[in-house]
């Protein structure tokens, strides 16, 4: 019962997100605060129901989980600026895939991370082929991130089954 509360928790969180970056290419840090909380709250009530989770070795190994893909994707948005001279992630994306290994730890954060660029990708070349989208067009990056931040909950969920 915690899993299905938590995924449509999750669901609405995420979709409230895309909703906002793709209304304004903006994700407020409120909303970014909500998920981080409820992501700790998920793993507390894990432990809760599980002794065999420690809970402060959970929150603890998702924490420092979160620091490194933070340094990742804040080092991707870096590199892309320095090449190409655009922000090709902005904070709020980088924020949202670090927050994300606070829910799905670090495994499953690189998985939903490789669907969301590949999605990313599939979409800027249906842009470019159709000429809808001109070179180094910025869009809206976290529907995908909350796509493939979803899949990998639910991937790590059947998996857990």
């Amino acid at each position: 019962m915690i899993i299905i509360s938590f995924t449509f928790i999750l669901l609405y969180i995420l979709f409230s997100i895309s909703v906002e970056d793709i209304n304004t290419m903006l994700i407020s840090e409120s909303k970014l605060i909500i998920f981080a909380l409820s992501g700790i709250i998920y793993l507390a009530c894990l432990g809760l129901s599980n002794d065999k989770i420690d809970i402060k070795d959970l929150i603890t190994n998702n924490s420092l989980s979160m620091i490194i893909i933070f340094i990742i994707m804040y080092s991707i948005s870096y590199i892309s600026y320095k090449i190409f001279g655009i922000n090709s992630l902005g904070l709020g994306d980088i924020k949202l895939s670090s927050i994300s290994t606070i829910w799905l730890g670090i495994e499953f954060s690189f998985l939903s991370l490789c669907i969301s660029f590949l999605l990313s990708a599939i979409y800027s070349l249906h842009g470019k082929i159709t000429k809808r989208f001109i070179p180094f067009e910025q869009y809206p990056f976290a529907p995908f991130l909350s796509i493939g931040i979803f899949s990998s909950w639910i991937i790590d969920k059947i998996q857990t089954l």
